[in-house]
Parts: structure tokens; sequence; C-alpha cells
């Protein structure tokens, strides 16, 4: 698959999520069960979430993924138990849209490091992919 790489100015945004840190065969399952307990805070609360759920990854290695799994907001709100209250930051970002199954999605990383190389970019802060339908997600990675 061929990715179209854009560079994009991205707003500040407030957000909600969990975090987690598990073996790389567990994250499915992990990342889809914090973005439903995520969803069911959001509506319990009458929350309404400001965009499609999202993961952030902080680190891979090992095996291990360190990320945060949950939804952008329009609105600030507080951290409550396992919820943390973040934010995703106002940054250039390089993007581009993966589409088919999440266990290709490292062809995207791969094409956005190289795309980040031969423009002169360096990686600054932690890639989120935003799930826009089941087969299709939105990566976006912030650059200097």
């Amino acid at each position: 698959m061929k990715y179209d790489i854009q560079l994009q100015d991205h707003a500040a945004r407030p957000a909600l999520v969990i975090k987690g840190k598990v073996k790389i065969e567990q994250a499915g399952d992990a990342i889809g069960g914090n973005i439903g307990a995520v969803s069911d805070h959001l509506k319990k609360a009458g929350l309404q979430p400001a965009g499609a759920p999202f993961t952030r990854t902080y680190q891979f290695a090992d095996g291990v993924l360190e990320f945060e799994s949950g939804f952008p907001l329009t609105e600030a709100v507080k951290s409550q138990g396992s919820l943390v209250a973040t934010e995703l930051p106002k940054a250039k970002v390089a993007v581009t849209v993966h589409v088919g199954d999440q266990a290709t999605s490292e062809n995207a990383y791969n094409a956005l490091h190289a795309w980040m190389k031969a423009n002169g970019k360096q990686p600054a802060g932690a890639p989120w992919e935003v799930y826009v339908a089941d087969d299709r997600m939105e990566i976006y990675f912030p650059v200097r």
C-alpha cells in the first residue's frame, strides 16, 4: 500500500484515557477494553466524545507496548481513578491513513519514518492512531 503523508497543524484537544502496558499479543484486547471503559464512563457522565477513539503509543520495546487509549473531548475533565485527563498536543504532525488490518499498520509507521528522513523532520512526541472505522485508521506523528 502506498501512503500519502501530509504535514498538518494539529490543535490541542483535551482527552480522557486509560493507560496500559502489555505484551504486544495482548494489545488488541487491552486497547479495546480501555476504549470501552472510557466510552462507558462518558455515557454515564452525559459527555459526548469530540471524535473517534484513539491510542497514543509511548513506547514499544522488547515486545511490550506502553500506551493510552480513549477519546478526545470538547472540554477538559478531571481524572478519576484509572481514567486520566490528558491532551492531544498542539503540534505539527505528519499524518497518513492506514487501511487494512492493524497487524499491517507497521507499514504506515515505516512510511512515516521514511517521509521524515526524506523531508528533514524529526519525531517530536508520541504518535497516535485514530480509529475511524474497523479497517481504517489515521496516524498522527508529531514532528519538528
